[in-house]
């Protein structure tokens, strides 16, 4: 088979899977849900922490038996609906126009109330290694990409109700989260409860801002945008990475953070024009080629470790190599070897890919967020560009 059917097929495969199952499943990150950690002991730090570690990485899924219920969270609901969204661009037709109204529906209903704009975040609690997320709390990164959906649908079919909850989630940007100004630049939080320095958030929120700025004249957000992301580039290391976050928890570099990172720069850029972040770019994107993938499109978690080998990273690879695909001809080329790569090692006959190979074992749940959705937009973003 022509690798470009082969990967048409993956796609086609994916969808109906999600489809039979209404973009709804479980998530590394739903172990909360769970009516035991609401009991002591497990209501505490250590313990919910080390009991969704184990719940998400443990091969068999005792979800069920915990009470934890199948959803798909704000993310995944965004990321489905950008990836119909590039569906209907290739080839309209109804089927992709009813699922673009039920995504944006049911993204519109999980809209957190109570700030200063839209904002989005999980329904569950969670616990990270540095803080706890109670649940219905908005996060930057959520809100980031529910808005980069309705921006991806504006371009669609242009709606000003569109353009107006944009330019309101970047108030909820602007009011609601702290933001700390320094010589280099501005960071933002990742919740309005938190002060982390988180290195993609504020990526992230540069990407947003300058994109909204741009649809509706808003200079501030350009300027604001431009400020986070001198500050990101001012924290890049001298070898062209991206530690998570500066905070001591948050010390480490890893896959599809680093891809967060590119193309949120890479489209920031785009958006506003501002090209002294290329350098940083093309710096950035050369250590993510060769220090956190394989010759063989095999993506490795950390620049010294393959494992575990995460369907996230298999699509951020995807997504990132195709947006960088113009400032170097191997990269579109790469993204399609990491895409074959993944449908003969990481996709189950039904459909959906795996989560995670460790050094002994492989998790098959088909997490419908961490690695369907972002699948999906993956393999739609590359058939877009190959075809």
């Amino acid at each position: 088979m022509k690798p470009t059917l082969k990967i048409y097929s993956m796609e086609r495969s994916l969808r109906a899977y999600c489809e039979e199952c209404d973009f709804s499943g479980w998530d590394p990150w739903d172990a909360l849900g769970s009516p035991l950690f609401r009991l002591f002991p497990f209501n505490r730090r250590l313990p919910r922490w080390a009991g969704n570690h184990i719940i998400k990485i443990a091969p068999l899924n005792i979800r069920p038996l915990l009470g934890i219920k199948k959803d798909c969270f704000a993310k995944g609901l965004s990321l489905f609906l950008s990836g119909y969204i590039l569906s209907e661009k290739a080839s309209p037709n109804q089927h992709n126009r009813e699922n673009i109204a039920n995504l944006y529906k049911r993204l519109m209903e999980k809209a957190i109330p109570g700030y200063s704009g839209p904002c989005w975040g999980t329904n569950l609690a969670y616990q990270t290694r540095a803080f706890f997320v109670p649940e219905q709390t908005p996060s930057a990164v959520h809100t980031a990409f529910a808005v980069e959906a309705l921006l991806d649908l504006n371009d669609l079919t242009p709606d000003e109700k569109l353009v107006e909850t944009a330019a309101g989630s970047c108030r909820f940007l602007l009011e609601d989260l702290t933001i700390t100004t320094l010589p280099e630049g501005i960071h933002f939080s990742y919740t309005p409860q938190d002060s982390s320095r988180v290195i993609n958030v504020t990526a992230l929120i540069a990407r947003m801002l300058a994109r909204t700025g741009r649809i509706t004249g808003d200079k501030n957000l350009i300027n604001q945008a431009e400020l986070a992301a001198r500050w990101v580039i001012s924290r890049q290391s001298d070898d062209g990475s991206w530690h998570y976050g500066e905070d001591p928890a948050h010390h480490w570099i890893d896959n599809y953070h680093t891809g967060f990172v590119l193309e949120a720069l890479e489209d920031y850029r785009k958006y506003s024009g501002d090209d002294r972040v290329g350098d940083a770019i093309i710096k950035g994107a050369d250590f993510y080629r060769k220090r956190l993938f394989c010759e063989d499109g095999t993506p490795k978690f950390s620049p010294d470790s393959l494992y575990p080998i995460d369907g996230h990273c298999i699509a951020q690879g995807i997504m990132t190599f195709v947006r960088l695909k113009d400032r170097n001809s191997e990269y579109l080329p790469f993204a399609e070897k990491i895409a074959l790569w993944s449908g003969e090692n990481f996709q189950h006959h039904r459909g959906y890919f795996y989560f995670q190979r460790r050094k002994f074992w492989m998790n098959r749940i088909p997490y419908i967020r961490w690695v369907q959705a972002w699948m999906f937009l993956a393999l739609n973003r590359l058939l877009r560009e190959i075809e």
